[in-house]
């Protein structure tokens, strides 16, 4: 190649044309589709198309319909705040454990799970768990931007583990619209409009819980309903003004007809002195002059069919039951509908934290054999658990011991077989197992084994010997 010159090779678009393998049809065919436009200077995959100069706007969602000052006054509206102090509540109530994974060989009084327990007892080293995952659950909830961070000891080890305001943490993005890779700059945190640090995946963990391939900021239960949450604020406005700037009494009275202004005004004030503020005047009767009318207004709806529909939306977003807020319905509805809530909203909440615990457990401690466990059935159905175990005791899918392990108590000695519970007593699944492969072998030699040659025509059969 002479000096300077380059080489370019040829791509199969440039081919295209050539021969009867042709892919793109060209463009002097009939009804041709048209040879796709070549890329002026071709570029690697971007995850999405991301605003230029993102890395630049420091402010956390300027590129979001809403923000995160937004978010969080959306979430102290009544309804939303209380389905997300609900589902607090729901998670603060469940006990935890950690424990080994399925198939890890397990060690007795193992020093690794009492480690690991310590530090979730209290993660920042004064909060109980409980009220810690409080303010995680709630970032979570209200602007998906749930932000943890490690802390740690001069030699590297985890020590704690801080809650972060996920509304502070601006994320940044390569060329092709990925986080960076493992060492260099994933985050920034910005205070007061400064950006006050860089920060790593190894300094935070980053935890929004509904992200989309268009974004990079989570899409939390709080925006999905902002519409609605706009509505119930006007309703709200609506039914607070009845109370403090409405001019409409219960009713009017329509005095006799010839009455002057005079008189009107003068009646009212003797009728109005009688009877404000004085609840024995009011429960007497009152003469009035002759052809005094009375005319009631209608109640103000103060509650509708509309206001339920609202609190449906909001319990329907958060999966939580509607109960509280409808007319009362039969108690069948009712359990299903808690028994829906619980499957559909808050186990994908705990997986939500499993996958975050876990990835402490397994990639900050190293300890693959290990994970967190939430004790969800056991504490929430203890009489549909404790029928579950039993079927799957009696037909040997478990052990006593995995159920008890499950449960959180210590094994007993020689229940570490499943077993078969028949009539006639308690039978080992290998045993059961190989007693099964025994029959399967004898029929396959049955099968296999040759026909017996028929007997010669008139010949006698051979007698056994006695």
């Amino acid at each position: 190649m002479p000096t300077g010159g380059k080489k370019t090779p040829i791509s199969g678009r440039f081919l295209n044309g050539f021969g009867d393998n042709a892919v793109f049809a060209p463009s002097s065919a009939l009804f041709s589709p048209g040879e796709p436009l070549i890329p002026a200077s071709p570029q690697p995959t971007r995850a999405f198309d991301f605003p230029a100069n993102f890395n630049i706007q420091w402010t956390p969602r300027s590129t979001e319909s809403f923000g995160f000052a937004e978010l969080r006054a959306f979430s102290n509206v009544e309804l939303v705040r209380l389905a997300i102090e609900t589902r607090k509540d729901q998670i603060e109530r469940l006990d935890w454990q950690i424990k080994f994974r399925k198939g890890a060989t397990k060690a007795k009084d193992d020093a690794r799970i009492k480690a690991v327990d310590k530090l979730f007892r209290k993660p920042d080293g004064v909060t109980p768990f409980a009220s810690w995952l409080r303010v995680i659950v709630e970032d979570m909830l209200a602007i998906d931007a749930a932000t943890i961070e490690r802390q740690r000891s001069r030699g590297g080890a985890l020590i704690g583990l801080e809650y972060v305001d996920g509304a502070t943490i601006k994320p940044l993005i390569t060329a092709n619209g990925r986080r960076p890779p493992r060492g260099l700059p994933a985050y920034q945190q910005i205070i007061k409009g400064t950006i006050w640090n860089d920060l790593s995946v190894d300094d935070i963990i980053y935890a929004p819980r509904n992200m989309r391939s268009n974004h990079l900021y989570g899409f939390g239960p709080v925006e999905q309903i902002v519409v609605t949450i706009n509505t119930i604020l006007r309703r709200q406005a609506q039914q607070l003004a009845w109370f403090t700037e409405g001019n409409r009494p219960d009713g009017i009275l329509s005095g006799p007809e010839g009455w002057t202004p005079d008189q009107i005004k003068e009646f009212q004030t003797w009728f109005d002195s009688r009877l404000a503020g004085i609840a024995a005047e009011r429960a007497k009767l009152q003469w009035t002059p002759n052809g005094t009318k009375y005319q009631a207004f209608k109640d103000s709806p103060i509650k509708d069919e509309f206001d339920e529909w609202l609190a449906r939306v909001v319990s329907f977003c958060f999966s939580l039951p509607p109960t509280p807020w409808i007319r009362q319905m039969n108690r069948a509805t009712s359990q299903e509908d808690q028994d829906r809530a619980l499957e559909e909203g808050l186990l994908p909440l705990l997986g939500w934290w499993k996958r975050i615990a876990d990835g402490v457990i397994q990639d900050d401690f190293g300890y693959r054999d290990l994970e967190w466990a939430w004790d969800t059935i056991h504490d929430l159905d203890p009489l549909k658990q404790a029928q579950i175990e039993d079927i799957e005791i009696k037909n040997g899918k478990i052990s006593i011991n995995e159920a008890r392990e499950a449960s959180g108590r210590d094994p007993t000695e020689g229940g570490d077989k499943p077993m078969i519970y028949l009539a006639s007593g308690a039978v080992p699944v290998s045993m059961v197992a190989e007693n099964a492969q025994r029959a399967a072998d004898l029929q396959q030699k049955q099968i296999d084994a040759p026909d017996p040659q028929p007997a010669a025509p008139g010949a006698k059969p051979k007698k056994g010997k006695d």
